[in-house]
């Protein structure tokens, strides 16, 4: 397998997006896939490719690239992003029970993300120098 650089990647990336913006989601997947096969540590690629095999109708092309990114090191905003995708993905194969406590897991995350907000956003809380 060649090696994809970086300006190549960011490009395929910008396919991606504009093949989900416009509805083109089978273009989107095949274009995750090679990506996925340059880049499968990449958790952003992984998600990217779960997202566009759900609206391609293949969750099992989901489920794997969620499996893929599962122990990957993410950001608190892709960590989000993926028990939402997750959450979807079982969803689509029918494993509600999964599918629910995934998204669980999403909005214990986001409600964190909300009370850290509103405690910062307090007045009382700020400092005066």
């Amino acid at each position: 397998m060649d090696i994809m650089d970086d300006s190549q990647k960011e490009f395929l990336e910008i396919l991606i997006y504009l093949f989900l913006r416009y509805n083109k989601f089978d273009e989107a997947f095949a274009l995750s896939l090679i990506l996925a096969e340059y880049f499968p540590e990449d958790p952003l690629v992984n998600l990217s490719l779960a997202f566009a095999a759900l609206k391609s109708h293949t969750p099992s092309t989901a489920l794997n690239a969620i499996q893929a990114s599962e122990f990957l090191p993410k950001s608190k905003e892709l960590d989000k992003l993926f028990f939402v995708l997750k959450s979807k993905t079982m969803w689509a194969l029918g494993r509600d029970g999964e599918a629910r406590s995934a998204y669980t897991h999403f909005l214990g995350i986001q409600e964190k993300d909300l009370r850290l907000a509103v405690a910062c956003s307090n007045p009382k809380n700020k400092v005066i120098s």
